[in-house]
């Protein structure tokens, strides 16, 4: 596929040329003008027909507004022409790729399949080098209409600037004469707090010293209100020691009184057994005397009631 024809395009006011570096082939760009100025209209028409004349007396804001506006509509139906262009040069390099690789298909087919290889590669870069050549001088169309529309937007503000400066050194003198009121009435806030601040110190001590002279009632009065508890809690345990004192005194009486008791009882117990003794030692006797006339069964029975006798004096001392 043979390479396409050379597109005109605009990439500078004076003739550039660019080599593609493929195969010895050096591409051209004819020269064109780089861009319609807002102020001197399209190429081909005059400066009245693409900028609105403002009329005699504008202001400088009207003239870069309206040059600002006629940069933007030229930048907005250019931004369609850019868009065209690009996709064009996307579908051609495509297109390219793709022929490219329908030669090294074909080649394949063919004997001497090295040279036809190189021959779809050298068309494919002359192709590809034509397409690049094109593709900058977009590039830089697009980089200079942007540019365009930056100096008119600068140009506009600048305008403004210029021409709100009046009223620009009245809000700012305004400005000024506020913080000048704010800065006298700070330093007469601050004298007058200045000659304050030795009766608000003296209201502080004041308070300071009504606080700590209530603390310190505070503290004097727990202080007593724990030594009153502190002299209870004594008391409390001296009467509990007097009590176990005394509830030990009446345990160790008690013990003694029984002890005495005891031993009443075993001496009685004692004494009964020693009279039970020598009633039946008498009785003994007395039988022995009658054992001639009598039976002994009566005789047993007579020492009984005095064995029995002794043991109920004996009961009687240990209870009490």
């Amino acid at each position: 596929m043979p390479p396409p024809a050379a597109v005109p395009v605009a990439a500078s006011r004076t003739d550039v040329s660019i080599d593609g570096s493929v195969g010895g082939h050096t591409a051209t760009v004819p020269s064109q003008p780089l861009l319609p100025d807002a102020s001197h209209g399209a190429p081909g028409q005059p400066a009245s027909e693409s900028v609105a004349q403002a009329p005699h007396g504008a202001s400088e804001v009207d003239l870069a507004a309206s040059e600002a506006q006629a940069v933007d509509a030229l930048a907005a139906k250019r931004g369609n022409e850019f868009a065209e262009r690009q996709a064009k040069l996307d579908r051609r390099t495509a297109e390219a790729d793709y022929e490219y690789q329908v030669a090294q298909h074909v080649c394949y087919s063919h004997f001497f399949v090295n040279h036809c290889l190189g021959s779809a590669l050298d068309t494919m870069r002359t192709t590809k080098a034509q397409i690049r050549i094109e593709q900058l001088a977009l590039n830089e169309e697009q980089r200079a209409m942007h540019a365009q529309q930056r100096d008119a937007d600068t140009r506009l503000r600048l305008a403004q600037d210029a021409a709100n400066a009046p009223q620009q050194a009245i809000t700012d003198r305004a400005n000024q004469a506020a913080y000048d009121d704010k800065q006298r009435q700070h330093a007469i806030d601050a004298a007058s707090r200045a000659a304050s601040a030795p009766a608000a110190e003296a209201s502080h001590l004041a308070d300071y010293t009504s606080k700590q002279a209530q603390y310190q009632a505070k503290l004097d009065q727990a202080q007593r209100t724990a030594a009153a508890d502190a002299q209870q809690r004594r008391d409390n345990a001296r009467k509990f020691k007097e009590k176990q004192q005394t509830a030990a005194e009446h345990q160790q009486t008690v013990r003694d009184r029984q002890a005495k008791a005891a031993a009443s009882a075993a001496s009685a117990a004692s004494a009964a057994a020693a009279a039970s003794a020598a009633a039946a030692a008498k009785a003994a006797s007395g039988a022995a005397v009658k054992s001639a006339s009598s039976p002994a069964a009566p005789a047993a029975t007579s020492v009984t009631p005095a064995v029995g006798a002794a043991s109920a004096a004996a009961s009687g001392a240990a209870g009490k």
